[in-house]
């Protein structure tokens, strides 16, 4: 099974995607690339992402543009060896999934897919799906209308 199939598997029906996760070296320089207002940005808007090893900072959509989750590493986890083996760009997705984690857990259970503890995110509780390398991409399965931490 590829990792799409697999990843849509666990996902399940009507599971919705959050944002779009762009690995980043340097935070504050990608926000300005992305014309955002870095001196404007609260440190309190920055969530970490145990599952990623990352510090996230997600940009709403905007016109043309989906939601990002602009992730920086924080320690030597995923997000690092991601960077190390592919460079900046986008590495994967958080999605929420429609019926709850613990369904999400038990369709991967079903499949032979592994995933994650639980952990809490910028969107929450959430897992993430085994199914790539280390290095990505990354699935990111969060708890239904799944809002962004500290809102």
């Amino acid at each position: 099974m590829n990792h799409d199939v697999a990843g849509a598997a666990v996902a399940g029906p009507g599971a919705i995607e959050l944002a779009a996760i762009w690995a980043t070296v340097d935070l504050e320089r990608t926000l300005r690339d992305l014309g955002e207002e870095t001196r404007d940005v609260p440190g309190d808007a920055v969530a970490s992402d145990a599952h990623l090893g990352a510090r996230v900072l997600l940009v709403p959509a905007r016109a043309g543009h989906p939601a990002l989750a602009i992730a920086e590493p924080a320690t030597e986890g995923r997000l690092a060896a991601t960077l190390a083996r592919h460079g900046e760009g986008p590495v994967g997705r958080y999605l929420a999934v429609a019926d709850g984690l613990d369904q999400a857990r038990a369709r991967a259970h079903g499949t032979g897919v592994a995933v994650s503890r639980v952990e809490i995110g910028p969107f929450g509780p959430s897992v993430l799906v085994l199914i790539a390398p280390v290095t990505g991409p990354h699935l990111i399965l969060c708890e239904p209308l799944a809002v962004p931490s500290g809102s």
